[in-house]
């Protein structure tokens, strides 16, 4: 199984970014590999099977969906025609500031991290399909990036940077108009709790909120809180808490960076809050935690 690494398709690793056009032939098969960037994939037309996480789907025109890294999946082409899709590939750092912006969007949580930790989940379909004046409108702005990256023309980065985030907005857009609001439980209460601690400890930066992951599990909140505190002794808040102090704590050990900067990426807006949480945590303050250290 191949692994494919950025340096392979990023000429300038300081903006992580690259999109083609790609066709899979009638039976063309492309064995399972995975890579370490993040690949959004488009459907332009035709079909293909799609294999990823032990499970096959059938894609269609319109169909779009994110693979983070290390997934393993594979495609084969369909017997009877070519498939057409788009390739956009990059690395997180490529919108770092804006990431934090897209993520005050409840439904862009929801497409860019929640539906991709739910793929084990055997009655979920990872696939977000488009269709109508939402299709046209992503594939004008797939067609700007594709062409801009080729010509690189002055001021191609800003254009594609802003471009793309213009794509995150409508897809949330219209992953918040057409999810299934009522899932379809397929594991029991103490399994969805499990997964939701584990998305947690995946994205313990983000701003996932209770009503997100209750409505993840198909709870209410009151059910939900009680049955998270159950289950990690914690409520959700406490929870998340511990686990972004700790990766504080081990950034102020084996890093140089700003407190302030630390507190911004384990997902702390709000730099006071982060002191007076830390101080809770640890029973001192971040900057006397950071110097006990170096003593040693």
């Amino acid at each position: 199984m191949s692994t494919f690494q950025a340096s392979q398709y990023f000429e300038d690793l300081s903006f992580p970014f690259h999109i083609e056009q790609y066709t899979i032939r009638k039976g063309q098969e492309i064995p399972l590999h995975t890579h370490d960037f993040v690949e959004l994939v488009y459907v332009v037309e035709g079909c293909a099977v799609h294999e990823m996480s032990g499970m096959t789907y059938e894609l269609r025109s319109g169909d779009i969906f994110i693979l983070e890294p290390n997934i393993y999946h594979s495609y084969k082409g369909a017997m009877n025609k070519e498939t057409i899709v788009y390739n956009v590939l990059f690395k997180l750092e490529l919108l770092h500031k804006e990431l934090n912006a897209l993520c005050e969007i409840p439904s862009f949580l929801d497409f860019f991290y929640i539906a991709p930790f739910l793929r084990k989940n055997a009655t979920f379909y990872p696939h977000l399909t488009l269709s109508g004046l939402h299709q046209t409108l992503f594939e004008n702005h797939l067609e700007t990036l594709y062409r801009e990256e080729k010509e690189r023309q002055t001021g191609y980065h800003l254009v594609i940077k802003t471009r793309f985030i213009e794509c995150m907005v409508q897809l949330s857009r219209f992953y918040a108009a057409h999810r299934n609001p009522h899932p379809t439980p397929a594991y029991t209460d103490e399994q969805w709790i499990a997964s939701v601690v584990s998305l947690i400890e995946q994205h313990y930066n983000k701003p996932f909120s209770l009503d997100q992951l209750s409505r993840l599990c198909g709870m209410s909140i009151p059910s939900f809180t009680a049955k998270f505190k159950a289950y990690t002794k914690k409520t959700f808040v406490e929870y998340k808490h511990d686990i972004q102090i700790k990766e504080a704590c081990k950034m102020m050990e084996t890093t140089s960076e700003k407190i302030a900067d630390i507190a911004y990426e384990v997902g702390f807006e709000d730099l006071s809050f982060f002191y007076r949480v830390f101080r809770k945590k640890m029973g001192i303050p971040p900057l006397k935690y950071r110097l006990s250290k170096k003593e040693y």
